[in-house]
């Protein structure tokens, strides 16, 4: 346990000195993997699936805020549908545009939630993001996640439907483009279910880590991870839906190792160690509860030359003298 204590405590010690260029950096493979998944799953127009002009958009990216990221993301999204279905381009430009007014206005801050809650589901590992949200900020940073949701349900079931969505026609396939867009969006009962469960979760998650509980982290990561499975669980034997409760089980351990993960990197307490303390002013009398963070400095090694070149002519006495100084330690001892 120590050394992984002292390996977190180097990587912290790393990222503080090195942040100008680590944060570049991770900005650059998150933005890489976002494109890269955008391009694989559509790649309608070529020339933005190349390798090449997603190196440029990750490059330009990783030296930005991550806000334009993720409008950089949307625009992406909207060019690669707009050649498979003006309709559905439509659609898509009309959500996104709804979804910035309600990002921008709760949590500009919080849009590294929604370019990874997408990257999570390719993963099936969606429901670390509810938890992730409740542990690291605001119960309004929720909102972010379900950007991400109704984006990723919305895309996926786009490309799901391109046979159908791709085809031209006359005024009437033209209205039935329309509503089958708007139903991948208004239809969907698993994406209503998976965001009511996002909701709840984080809901949950917040409120307890809030708590002055001994290990309020734990117990809210637990409870997150067992809410999120016991409502998807039942939602999905209500709606009859199959073949989703092996990569429920599978994401929800996923994200219990994940939650603990960043419990370790950000919270990690010594509540053996915690001490309470009564004072009081002129107005207020005071009930303080401190837990002191599980600590382990960095071992500094420090090598002494004791027999060097220039000491090499010392009398026994002129050596036991130096040696008992250095030591601390009485000269008879060294007799």
């Amino acid at each position: 346990m120590t050394g992984i204590l002292e390996f977190r405590e180097k990587l912290k010690s790393f990222y503080g000195k090195y942040d100008i260029y680590v944060n570049p950096f991770l900005k650059f493979i998150l933005a890489l993997a976002v494109f890269i998944t955008i391009n694989k799953n559509m790649g309608y127009v070529g020339k933005l699936s190349g390798l090449p002009v997603t190196l440029v958009f990750s490059l330009i990216c990783s030296i930005l805020p991550i806000s334009f990221m993720v409008l950089l993301a949307a625009v992406l999204i909207v060019l690669q549908l707009y050649s498979l279905s003006l309709e559905v381009a439509v659609i898509a430009l009309l959500l996104f545009v709804l979804m910035f007014l309600l990002y921008f206005r709760f949590s500009p801050k919080d849009g590294v939630f929604v370019l990874l809650t997408p990257l999570s589901f390719c993963f099936h590992i969606a429901p670390v993001m509810p938890m992730a949200a409740g542990l690291l900020r605001e119960v309004y940073s929720v909102i972010a996640v379900l950007c991400g949701t109704v984006v990723y349900f919305f895309v996926d079931g786009v490309v799901e439907n391109a046979s159908v969505l791709g085809e031209s026609g006359e005024e009437d396939a033209i209205t039935s483009k329309f509503a089958a867009a708007l139903n991948q969006l208004m239809g969907n009962k698993e994406m209503y279910l998976i965001l009511g469960t996002f909701v709840l979760v984080s809901i949950i998650v917040w409120a307890i880590r809030k708590l002055s509980i001994d290990y309020s982290w734990t117990i809210a990561i637990v409870s997150g991870a067992l809410v999120n499975f016991i409502v998807l669980f039942s939602g999905y034997l209500m709606l009859g839906i199959t073949g989703k409760i092996a990569g429920l089980v599978i994401g929800t351990l996923v994200s219990l190792a994940i939650g603990f993960l960043l419990q370790f990197m950000f919270f990690n307490l010594d509540y053996s160690r915690t001490e309470r303390v009564q004072f009081e002013d002129d107005e207020y009398y005071y009930y303080v509860k401190a837990v002191p963070k599980l600590y382990v400095p960095e071992r500094e090694k420090q090598v002494k030359k004791i027999n060097s070149a220039s000491r090499k002519h010392e009398s026994g006495r002129e050596m036991r003298e130096r040696l008992s100084k250095e030591m601390d330690i009485d000269e008879d001892l060294l007799r």
